[in-house]
């Protein structure tokens, strides 16, 4: 990607800087996911970039990246990358942000958002499936203010009273709400000790309804098994460097995330 626009956003700390080709993204939804329950934000947004053939178009850089890269057809992935499909940005997490950056990193995407004239955010996450208890139901949503206003249409049962979102995503949700942005967060049942591709096909089939994209999920059926492989074992990796730092920033301890 040649001839970088910098962007930087103030958030009271370090500044957070977007490099990026300068493309327009007004009118886009933003859509992105961590770790968490499941692994569900990390599938699904990669499955779906892959689906669309989005094209990179730029990356987040945070004072405290996290010490991870990794190559995918000669080219370097680092941490936070943002790709493009007609009028979807993902930013894909292949690695989580800091914990002390948790705040800064969340409020930076929505403020940049915004700048950049998006108009919503899909955020994914994971629903421990132990609070299961219909059946039928595959996904519960948060959904903010703007967001029920602007997309009544949307028909995700909403999560239940006295469970809590955590994390990024919640931080995310916040800033949402806060700086007047629509968002919902999508949160699949999921299998808690392990990666969930089955989960994240329930978020793209979702996300298939509410964009009108078309990405098939096949491939996250099929391949399961090869997935929680590959996945498990970056998740050991980078646990293992956080237990290292004392920070142990791979581990799921809330519900949901």
């Amino acid at each position: 990607m040649d001839d970088k626009k910098i962007e930087r956003i103030e958030t009271g700390g370090n500044p957070i800087e977007f490099l990026t080709n300068g493309e327009d993204l007004s009118g886009c939804t933003l859509v992105t996911g961590f770790y968490g329950i499941g692994k569900i934000g990390f599938i699904a947004v990669n499955h779906m970039i892959q689906k669309l053939n989005a094209k990179r178009i730029g990356f987040v850089v945070t004072e405290y990246l996290p010490p991870f890269l990794s190559v995918r057809n000669q080219d370097l992935i680092l941490p936070f990358e943002l790709y493009k499909s007609d009028n979807i940005v993902f930013l894909a997490a292949f690695f989580e942000p800091q914990k002390y950056e948790h705040r800064a990193f969340a409020k930076a995407i929505i403020q940049w958002a915004k700048s950049k004239r998006m108009n919503n955010a899909i955020l994914i996450g994971g629903l421990d499936s132990r609070l299961r208890t219909e059946e039928e139901v595959l996904a519960k949503a948060v959904y903010t203010t703007l967001y029920r206003e602007m997309f009544p249409a949307a028909n995700v049962p909403s999560l239940d009273e006295g469970l809590y979102v955590t994390g990024p995503l919640a931080l995310l949700l916040m800033y949402c709400e806060l700086y007047d942005f629509p968002g919902i967060a999508i949160l699949p049942y999921a299998e808690r000790s392990r990666p969930d591709p089955i989960g994240a096909s329930h978020a793209v089939e979702i996300i298939n309804d509410l964009l009108g994209t078309n990405c098939g999920v096949e491939e996250l059926i099929k391949e399961a098994e090869n997935i929680e492989r590959e996945i498990q074992s970056m998740m050991d990796a980078t646990e293992s460097m956080g237990n290292d730092n004392g920070d142990n920033q791979g581990a799921d301890k809330g519900m949901f995330l």
